[in-house]
């Protein structure tokens, strides 16, 4: 097919006509992606589940419903937080190199990168899923409803259907624009006789039906040693026929894939504690790095003054210079975070940002490092995501992000599943003028992510959950929710409807048609001769805020996501 421009930055088109905000309020509340999700993770609540419980539906619906963001064969963040304990745990289900990857498997024999496109359709370009075995291992520790139980909603709707929505139409045409030529169970699926479905006609997948029954019946374990295990296996070795640079997955790569139970990450803003994932992940180091930084250049003005968000911009700016650098699977190379969060470093940093605020910074030296290890390389691509937040009545917290890494993945699809392309997420070149690059591919490791589920703490119980998808600005979507909520305190509706600004290179990005209007001309917030640039920033916020005794959950309406509560 014949080039066609797609946009990298934002895939998925905001919608064109934006929602009502989609707000509840109660003793447990679930956010998600979409009405179906939200409704079954309800439905668990109401029987008496817990906030895992009503993860593991919300996420097997949303497989059959939003496939083009997340599934089962992706994977995800799970920051997990147990009133009862009074205990915060990761769970880490990133998508991993099989034992057959080498470092320049997306690299053209003339050793330069592979064009996009044509990288993320490749089978060297799926990572081994990592969302069942989340999901598994999180009702092991925390699940109160029969497994099998939890998984009926999505049975159902695979089998019976649902009615597709404006943006699942889209994005089937997006993915057809991407390329799905090299998929035949892509187009048998979502674009029979050529077409897509039409809007509000009742849509099956019958084999994710089998699938998700299989899981049901037999346990998580089945995806990676199991009959469903055999059965992606082979279709893996059959498509690989026509890939001859794809040197498959072994029965070994799916039974040895473990979701990693990591310690979170913390760092203290004013009277808040705030808790995300470490990495791979580096979404959270941009967080509160973001926020350290506002933090230590003085008192944030009101949302009404341009100079405000000039600041806020420089800040995601600097903190970025940091996680492109330095982040990367820790049990490749270890990540600095100890020294990129002292506070001694970042008033460096933040007096470095007042002093050159015309220049696009670079990596910062944290303690202990005396030297810079690693190439510097460009950001990557991740956009095909999901956020989902939900508190239950005992006030556990299930803040979860889950990704196929761009819509609809690599466009592959096995068992009915959407398989990812999350190994694209690696930087493609191992190495640049003789120096590794850090997030560098090779065999059993996981890529960096901007995956960046949080939980804010006060008096050391948790007052706000918070995460978004969108690729490598989620850190961005997710920084201007607290800076509204914390530092201008917004209601939590105000905090998701309110504009959005990025920064790429040294360019401004504002978000055009915001839920919210600007308070001021976009042109305020130029910076010499240059205008910002004014697009859809197409966030996901699922926000989960504590106002007196009660959470308010507020669905971010640039989506389909809803709220609800239990009465």
């Amino acid at each position: 097919m014949g080039a066609v421009p797609v946009s990298r930055d934002d895939p998925e088109t905001a919608e064109s006509s934006r929602r009502a905000i989609s707000s509840a309020a109660g003793l447990a509340v679930v956010v998600t992606a979409h009405p179906l999700a939200t409704v079954a993770a309800r439905t668990m609540l109401m029987k008496g589940g817990s906030a895992v419980d009503a993860l593991v539906a919300a996420q097997t619906v949303l497989s059959v419903v939003e496939p083009q963001s997340s599934g089962l064969g992706g994977g995800g963040f799970l920051l997990h937080w147990n009133a009862q304990h009074r205990h915060l745990d990761v769970l880490d289900g990133r998508e991993q190199a099989p034992s057959s990857s080498q470092p320049g498997d997306l690299l053209q024999p003339d050793g330069d990168p592979l064009p996009w496109r044509l990288a993320s359709s490749q089978l060297r370009a799926i990572g081994i899923p990592g969302t069942v075995a989340l999901l598994w291992d999180a009702h092991q520790r925390w699940g109160h409803l029969p497994w099998k139980n939890t998984f009926q909603p999505a049975i159902n709707l695979a089998q019976k259907g649902f009615r597709t929505t404006p943006r699942l139409l889209r994005s089937i045409n997006l993915a057809q624009r991407i390329g799905t030529r090299h998929s035949a169970g892509f187009n048998r699926l979502y674009r029979p006789d050529g077409e897509h479905p039409s809007l509000n006609q009742v849509f099956r997948n019958p084999a994710l039906g089998d699938t998700l029954e299989q899981i049901a019946r037999d346990g998580g374990t089945t995806f990676y040693d199991g009959a469903l295990a055999a059965q992606i296996l082979k279709v893996m070795a059959d498509l690989g026929l026509k890939e001859r640079a794809f040197q498959g997955w072994s029965a070994a790569d799916l039974k040895n894939y473990t979701v990693i139970r990591r310690r979170p990450v913390c760092h203290p803003i004013q009277r808040w504690k705030l808790c995300t994932v470490p990495p791979p992940s580096g979404g959270g180091l941009a967080i509160l790095q973001t926020l350290a930084l506002l933090e230590a250049t003085g008192p944030m003005s009101t949302p009404k003054q341009p100079q405000a968000w000039q600041r806020f911009a420089k800040a995601l700016q600097w903190a970025d210079a940091d996680r492109f650098y330095w982040v990367n699977d820790p049990s490749d190379w270890p990540v600095p975070m100890k020294g990129l969060l002292t506070p001694r470093y970042l008033r460096g940093r933040a007096k470095a940002m007042l002093d050159q605020p015309a220049s696009i910074p670079g990596p910062g030296l944290p303690p202990g490092r005396s030297q810079y290890p690693f190439a510097k390389t460009a950001a990557g691509v991740e956009q095909g995501t999901t956020h989902l937040s939900i508190v239950d009545r005992h006030g556990n917290l299930a803040v979860y992000t889950g990704s196929v890494e761009t819509v609809f993945g690599s466009r592959h699809v096995i068992a009915g599943m959407v398989m990812n392309n999350q190994l694209t997420d690696f930087a493609f070149r191992p190495a640049i003028q003789g120096r590794p690059v850090a997030n560098r591919r090779r065999p059993g490791k996981r890529p960096m992510s901007s995956m960046a589920p949080l939980i804010v703490f006060e008096n050391d119980q948790p007052v706000l959950a918070v995460g978004s998808p969108g690729g490598r600005t989620i850190p961005h979507f997710t920084s201007r929710v607290l800076m509204a909520s914390m530092f201008w305190e917004l209601t939590p509706e105000q905090s998701v409807a309110m504009p959005h600004l990025s920064i790429r290179g040294n360019r401004l990005v504002a978000e055009r048609d915001s839920p919210m209007p600007w308070p001021f001309a976009l042109t305020a917030l130029s910076d010499g001769d240059q205008q910002p640039k004014a697009q859809p920033l197409n966030s996901g916020i699922a926000l989960l805020q504590k106002v007196g005794d009660h959470w308010h959950g507020v669905a971010d309406p640039r989506r389909e996501g809803t709220a609800m509560a239990l009465p």
